[in-house]
């Protein structure tokens, strides 16, 4: 229970029964009582999130600026406040992006606790850049499962179990890959091209250790492989072994292998046709209005902003806006200014709007109304109260090409302050980026389908 806990997290809708500090109902899924010092008690510490708002419904920022760390702001500013329509807040599965539970995270959530050392290699032995029967064979060394002579003679197949190199010796999986006569001038010729890491280790770590390596661990798998068919040559059919021979045959596995890589047959791909679409901003039909929003997100401060416009159908810019939204996801951003821009054009008393963003998923969230697990629930919840007004309002996707006036006020919104701001609909830099949406209509662009 304590490890399925600590994968839920709480999705805020009117926030009064979410507890501000002891429940993780920020986005990165930490407990804010976690930064209050050991020696200062909790403020307010029976408080649920409803209660860190102001009368207007935000962020009350004048009692968290005094009482949180600076670094933690932007993670609330990220957050939609809590709304008291919105109804109960939800406890969400934080593994998941649409917020339900689904065994797959649960299952490996409880995997990464009990994972070691050994078990991690297992992955990273099945992401092994080489030939698949290569890869299983790796499988059965790293398992001690070669029919080797110590095996054969368990097995009553033969009475010998030495090698056939070394007379004297025990032939193990170690022995054949490492510790032979043979082996050790194979590794010697190569040694330039795959430097085989410190041969004191135990075998399966030094195994384990060469594999991974991101630039030779292929060849070096190979190498293994081929010392292997060369001893089963040697016990099944009885050829004579040529060290030169061997090494010979393993350069040119190598060589086939990095052409296989530079030659990848795709003729098994789908053909893909190519259509020619009109970018750039297109006016909407006479009588209604059109918003344009869109959303960004710095790397690697996570930071985001906001911002859109609405303009008439003979392009005349009614109304532009810019947010700071503190740390949140582009997601997120993206809804952000789409609910934005839909309260700005209903003050204003439009009610024919076409809603255009360059974001499927934000799209997807808006249109799949029902969607009330997900953790961006609280804004989809927002937006489809907005369009459920006695208005029409089209949502549809526009290409990043015909949206670089959005896309200008939502970088704007980096350089502001937290939350919403009103751009002068005549600045000079606006109306630049305003000209280039119209000019770019004439310029096609070809995609995929």
């Amino acid at each position: 229970m304590p490890l399925m806990k600590s994968a839920t997290n709480w999705s805020i809708r009117n926030g009064r029964t979410t507890s501000f500090w002891h429940h993780p109902w920020l986005d990165q899924g930490i407990f804010l009582k976690d930064f209050i010092t050991q020696n200062s008690p909790i403020p307010h510490e029976d408080s649920s999130v409803a209660d860190w708002t102001d009368y207007n419904g935000n962020w009350d920022w004048q009692k968290l600026q005094t009482l949180l760390p600076h670094n933690l702001l932007p993670l609330i500013a990220g957050m939609e406040p809590p709304k008291s329509n919105m109804g109960e807040d939800k406890c969400i599965w934080g593994l998941e992006r649409d917020g339900r539970f689904r065994l797959k995270s649960a299952y490996k959530l409880a995997a990464d606790q009990l994972e070691t050392t050994e078990e991690g290699f297992w992955k990273k032995l099945w992401s092994w850049k080489g030939p698949s029967r290569t890869k299983h064979f790796l499988w059965l060394v790293m398992h001690d499962k070669l029919l080797t002579n110590k095996e054969r003679v368990k097995r009553k197949l033969t009475l010998n179990g030495n090698c056939n190199h070394c007379k004297d010796t025990e032939e193990t999986t170690e022995h054949i890959i490492r510790l032979c006569r043979k082996t050790e001038g194979v590794w010697e010729k190569f040694r330039t091209r795959v430097t085989c890491k410190d041969r004191n280790l135990p075998f399966k770590e030094w195994m384990s250790k060469n594999l991974e390596d991101a630039n030779q661990g292929t060849e070096f798998g190979l190498i293994v492989w081929h010392l292997w068919k060369q001893r089963n040559e040697e016990c099944m059919e009885g050829t004579v072994y040529v060290e030169k021979s061997l090494i010979c045959r393993i350069e040119a596995w190598f060589n086939i292998y990095k052409k296989a890589l530079q030659n990848v047959d795709r003729s098994f791909m789908p053909e893909r046709t190519r259509s020619e679409v009109q970018v750039g901003w297109i006016p909407p039909p006479e009588g209604w209005v059109q918003v344009q929003t869109d959303g960004s997100v710095l790397s690697p401060s996570g930071f985001a902003a906001a911002g859109g416009l609405i303009r008439d159908c003979l392009g005349r810019c009614c109304a532009a806006f810019a947010c700071n939204l503190g740390n949140c996801s582009i997601t997120a951003a993206e809804l952000k200014g789409a609910a934005v821009g839909l309260e700005i054009a209903w003050e204003k008393g439009f009610r024919h709007v076409e809603l255009k963003l360059d974001s499927t998923t934000a799209i997807t969230i808006m249109k799949n109304r029902s969607d009330d697990d997900h953790r961006h629930g609280l804004l989809a919840q927002h937006i489809s109260n907005l369009l459920n007004r006695e208005w029409i309002v089209s949502v549809s996707h526009v290409y990043r090409e015909g949206n670089h006036a959005a896309d200008f006020l939502a970088s704007f919104g980096h350089n502001l302050t937290f939350g919403t701001h009103h751009v002068d609909v005549d600045s000079h830099e606006l109306c630049k980026w305003l000209d280039y949406d119209v000019m770019g209509v004439s310029q096609p662009r070809f995609i995929n389908i």
